[in-house]
């Protein structure tokens, strides 16, 4: 495995900061132009720089956050290894990034392909999908309104952006070259209603059932994703409704769970891999790693059918995909499609993920859970002392912990609010909350843990915490008025 040291070694000859510099050109590298760097303000759309930025209040991992300094050191030690002589190589390297993710939610027989993006692990399931399918395709998705912004467009074998993770400029909304006669249908299960209460989960996963029923009797095969956590902490399909169905449907669906924000604990992830699910993550919101780096993990029995197929049927994927994305067993018939060999900034990307995910994981669940409790009693505490904030769903059970959805009850600006406080106006320190999201007629920001705080707080205590949301509070105040 990559070595993690608490510094980053640095080249023989190497003057300070010629590796750092090096390391935020590159750890900003093969994505999309969500990770592109403002040339005045060094940070990408979301307000994130490249490097560290501990002297920033984080509570957006349901956006982004910027690397840690643990990740930003262990980063530092990937790329330094790769450019020693005797490193090993750039395939073993990333052979042993899957090693490592396999080894924190991996089942036995499991894969995992790398990915520049949550949304670009659509883009792979529907690939993997279409491979499986002798037809007709009908791609379920859950609430695309409270997941990612291109996943309507990606669901479909669209471009959502104009500009693809390996650098080739692409038609936003036109279909990826090689899906053009692709029979593909994208329906859509919401988990709120109009006024954005929330569906009752029964109903979410009778709908799942009929949907899947009517896509398999016309003829088609379905995708059918299970959301884990949405943008605003909320869940459905169940797994329980997805399992029936698979066992209904053997050979015709393939269930996909979005877990993106990466908010169930890892058992989570190892039973669903052993349910037979296919299971989208990334190291880039709860995580705490840089912004963009997703995976799609493969149970063993996908991985046999796909290895048993002669063509994958991934060259669709070429402006997202490179070949040492994939595990060796699909990599020898995945690589001849595919243009580029390797994606070095997504490597990267995961190798400061890793970093941080191993760390909290070495922290005992107990521990995690009770420090993930605080946090949501802290943030909803100080959101009902605040007659301007509400709670987006002030009742029922926490369904991911470590993510406070509020909306200004006083009809404020949700997006001036969070524009404000990122740019940190009034003279105070920049605190980011995540984006706006749309909740009925209203607009949520979002207060968020991530793994990199929880691990802090549950090895040092929670002090720095709770001064930092008492900032944050006192910020999102001053910005209302």
């Amino acid at each position: 495995m990559v070595a993690v040291s608490a510094t980053v070694r640095r080249e023989p000859g190497a003057a300070p900061g010629a590796l750092d510099r090096r390391l935020a050109l590159l750890i900003a590298s093969g994505g999309d132009e969500r990770i592109w760097l403002d040339p005045v303000t060094r940070r990408n759309r979301y307000g994130v720089p490249a490097a560290p930025a501990p002297g920033e209040l984080w509570f957006s991992s349901s956006t982004a956050s910027p690397v840690s300094p643990r990740g930003w050191a262990a980063a530092g030690e990937a790329l330094t290894r790769l450019t020693e002589p005797g490193g090993g190589g750039i395939a073993t390297w990333f052979d042993e990034i899957r090693a490592r993710l396999l080894a924190l939610f991996g089942a036995p027989g499991a894969e995992a392909v790398l990915a520049a993006s949550g949304t670009e692990t659509e883009l792979v399931a529907l690939s993997l999908a279409l491979t499986l399918a002798d037809g007709p395709l009908v791609n379920i998705v859950v609430a695309p309104a409270e997941t990612g912004s291109g996943v309507p467009d990606a669901a479909r074998g669209l471009h959502f952006l104009g500009r693809a993770s390996l650098g080739d400029a692409v038609g936003k909304g036109e279909r990826l070259a090689g899906w053009e006669a692709a029979q593909v249908a994208s329906e859509t299960i919401e988990i709120r209603q109009a006024d954005g209460a929330l569906r009752s989960a029964a109903d979410v996963d009778q709908e799942a059932a009929v949907r899947v029923e009517r896509a398999v009797a016309g003829g088609a095969f379905a995708l059918l994703h299970v959301l884990d956590a949405s943008k605003t902490g909320r869940a459905g399909v169940s797994r329980d409704a997805a399992a029936r169905i698979l066992a209904r449907y053997p050979g015709r669906v393939l269930v996909a769970v979005d877990a993106c924000q990466l908010r169930c604990g890892a058992v989570q992830v190892k039973r669903d891999l052993a349910d037979g699910f296919a299971v989208m993550v990334t190291g880039s919101k709860f995580a705490g790693g840089p912004a963009f780096c997703g995976a799609l993990l493969l149970p063993e029995g996908l991985v046999d059918r796909l290895a048993r197929i002669g063509d994958p049927g991934v060259g669709a994927l070429a402006p997202y995909s490179a070949s040492l994305d994939w595990p060796p067993r699909l990599r020898r018939r995945a690589a001849p499609c595919l243009a580029q060999g390797a994606n070095l900034g997504l490597g990267l990307r995961w190798a400061a993920a890793l970093a941080e995910i191993e760390a909290y994981e070495a922290i005992p669940a107990a521990r995690r859970a009770a420090a993930l409790a605080a946090f949501d009693r802290a943030v909803r505490s100080r959101a009902l002392a605040d007659d301007a904030l509400a709670l987006v769903d002030p009742s029922g059970p926490v369904a991911a912990p470590g993510l406070v959805p509020i909306v200004q009850s006083d009809g404020g600006d949700a997006r001036r609010a969070w524009l404000a406080m990122s740019r940190g106006e009034g003279g105070r320190r920049p605190c980011h909350l995540g984006q706006p999201v749309a909740v009925g007629q209203r607009r949520a920001l979002r207060v968020c843990a991530s793994m990199p705080m929880i691990t802090e707080a549950a090895t040092r205590g929670s002090g720095g915490l709770e001064a930092g949301l008492d900032e944050a509070f006192e910020a999102w105040a001053s910005v209302r008025r």
